[in-house]
């Protein structure tokens, strides 16, 4: 009998224990759901105090603006749109919205309380040379109301030293230096590469300079493409020599002779790259960090203990600035295409063909919109999309809304497409538009899949059966394609022509997928007038007979989780690294570039398979950044 009175013991003791560990993990799990909660709401308030919190300064009397240009120069605010795709992955980019850059300079330009302006572009990734050219004429305007501005690099990138360039004063710190290499046009050419996987990508385009796809097949960049990009860069080349010629006040033959004689420049300093760009007159002396802080102080007549409370940021001068007038029941409505041009609905940062017809739409239902200003920026994308778009274009000329296009940096291809018809077109000189051309690719995996033993086989009741992308399109739909993107370049050709009152015969001349800049988008009739968005606004103005009315940027609300934790990522780039644990090897920054050439086919979503985008406007601007 004892055995079973053991046993019976032991089973009341082990189940206790079961039942206790249980009511303890029921415990611990409320206890640590109730603590994530905690910190969870730790952290929501936590940011929003960073966010918030302190902006709202007073604007210094007889103090100094600061400018600091951090990341990448945006049209747009940019969001990653999954939270945790922005904790776990992706790439943390800081952002410079541009106009929020403008807004600040000429406002401090006309306030007596800033006498000087900083500018710093320590921290500037790059930007295409219209944004830097406009940052550039924001600042004249500020020194022509009569105040100095001055700048202090530890180094100076091509794209910096530009926007340094408008400075009265420029230093640098004894160890930088400024680098200059000139303008270029790179990429990766991948048809060895897919021969190797054994994949075939199926291309139909028309237009001798149409060279969007050729790194995919083709070894080497085509003479056409060749002379287009020379003739491209050639042009955005001569405007950036201009501007550090005239801001610098050299001799324009002297300064272009000196990138042949730079290495034996180099030698006569020892090497030194500080004490060249002073003997090139690039900088007006070389300065510690220390010393800096003791000019501006010296300038701004305190000391450098006194100097954060003689000074403000430009995010918090705005803060500072912002008012509860009443708008004017008068409206023009800024409506963005800004970035690749894809089908449906797509967040700020893509151009979605629903998305920013939908704004257009708004914007010709509303009665306080009087008139519309469509600010493009992109390289195109889907012609599906670009005619979606162009048709409220359209729409809102029938409705008697003027409509004037702003071209930004890029309104090629399927951004002139969504252009063409507007009232009136204005671009900077440096921005790059044309590529009137179209393609359509569709990729054949057949090779690559039988390679590791799967193949494709199977019927269709017609000759026009196709088996998706493990097998060769047919040879009737492939002609079936050809004569549909030759179709849409006919109607691209027509489109231009009637928007810009020309004969068909005369934009072929000047289209065939030909980049231009704005100053040869004029000569050639692209373009109807080269200057700024605020020209543009004036000019619509005038035609809608407005005099009091308020600028409207039409965009979507950004979900709050979505905000939050973007602002979070950017605002604490070192939290998002160690939370990405991103590797800087070779082969991983190798794959990385390798993957990101390749990412062009996830911006191409036509229904149609057609596209009016410049590839090769997509990239990074070669040394430019």
């Amino acid at each position: 009998m004892r055995k079973p009175i053991s046993m019976s013991i032991i089973k009341v003791i082990f189940s206790s224990i079961w039942k206790a560990l249980g009511l303890f993990w029921t415990y611990f799990r409320k206890f640590q759901s109730a603590v994530g909660t905690l910190l969870f709401i730790g952290l929501v308030v936590l940011l929003g105090m960073s966010l918030f919190n302190g902006d709202k300064v007073p604007v210094p009397e007889q103090g100094a603006l600061v400018v600091s240009l951090d990341g990448v120069i945006q049209e747009q605010k940019t969001y990653n749109q999954s939270p945790l795709q922005a904790m776990t992955g992706g790439e943390v980019k800081r952002q410079t919205i541009l106009r929020q850059v403008i807004k600040a300079i000429d406002m401090a330009a006309e306030d007596d309380r800033i006498t000087m302006m900083i500018i710093n572009v320590d921290r500037l990734a790059g930007s295409l040379p219209s944004k830097l050219h406009y940052i550039g004429d924001a600042m004249s305007r500020f020194k022509e109301a009569g105040k100095k501005i001055y700048t202090y690099g530890n180094n100076f990138s091509q794209s910096g030293y530009l926007i340094a360039s408008y400075a009265d004063e420029v230093y640098l710190n004894p160890y930088g230096a400024v680098l200059m290499y000139g303008y270029s046009s790179y990429q990766n050419y991948f048809k060895d590469f897919l021969d190797k996987i054994k994949v075939e990508v199926q291309l139909f385009r028309v237009g001798k300079y149409k060279s969007a796809m050729e790194p995919f097949i083709r070894g080497d960049m085509s003479p056409a493409a060749k002379e287009a990009s020379l003739a491209l860069m050639g042009d955005l080349w001569s405007e950036y020599t201009a501007s550090i010629v005239q801001g610098r006040n050299l001799e324009k033959d002297k300064f272009l002779a000196s990138f042949d004689q730079v290495v034996n420049d180099l030698g006569g300093v020892n090497g030194d790259l500080a004490e060249l760009a002073v003997s090139y007159n690039l900088v007006d002396g070389l300065k510690t960090r220390e010393q800096w802080r003791e000019f501006v102080a010296e300038k701004l007549g305190t000391d450098i203990a006194d100097l954060q409370d003689k000074s403000i940021g430009y995010h918090a001068y705005l803060a500072a600035n912002a008012n509860g007038i009443i708008p004017p029941k008068n409206m023009i409505a800024v409506v963005y295409a800004n970035g690749t041009i894809k089908d449906g609905s797509q967040p700020a940062g893509e151009a979605g063909g629903d998305t920013v017809s939908r704004h257009l739409r708004e914007a010709r239902l509303n009665d306080k919109v009087k008139a519309v200003i469509l600010r493009v920026n992109s390289p195109g994308g889907s012609a599906y999309a670009s005619e979606i778009i162009r048709q409220e274009v359209l729409l809102l000329k029938k409705a008697g809304k003027p409509v004037v296009v702003s071209m930004g940096s890029l309104a090629a291809s399927g951004g002139y497409w969504i252009s063409a018809n507007a009232d009136e077109i204005w671009a900077a000189p440096t921005t790059i538009t044309g590529s009137i051309g179209i393609f359509g690719v569709i990729p054949n995996f057949e090779g690559t899949l039988s390679a590791i033993g799967i193949n494709t086989d199977g019927v269709g009741t017609t000759p026009l059966s196709v088996a998706g992308l493990s097998k060769p399109l047919p040879e009737k739909v492939k002609a079936i394609f050809q004569r549909t993107i030759e179709n849409g370049y006919d109607r691209f050709l027509n489109i231009v022509a009637e928007g810009r009152g020309m004969t068909v015969d005369q934009v072929h001349a000047i289209a065939q997928g030909r980049v231009w800049t704005g100053n040869q988008a004029l000569e050639i009739g692209l373009v109807d007038k080269l200057g700024t968005f605020e020209d543009a606004v004036k000019s619509v103005a005038a035609m809608a007979e407005l005099e009091d009315y308020k600028i409207s940027f039409w965009q979507d609300a950004v979900p709050w989780d979505v905000k939050l934790m973007s602002e979070l990522m950017e605002r604490n780039a070192g939290l998002g690294k160690i939370l990405m644990a991103r590797s800087t090897s070779p082969q991983d920054i190798l794959a990385a570039k390798v993957l990101k050439s390749l990412s062009i086919f996830s911006h191409l979503n036509d229904p149609n398979h057609a596209y009016v985008l410049c590839v090769s406007c997509m990239g990074e601007f070669g040394n430019g950044q």
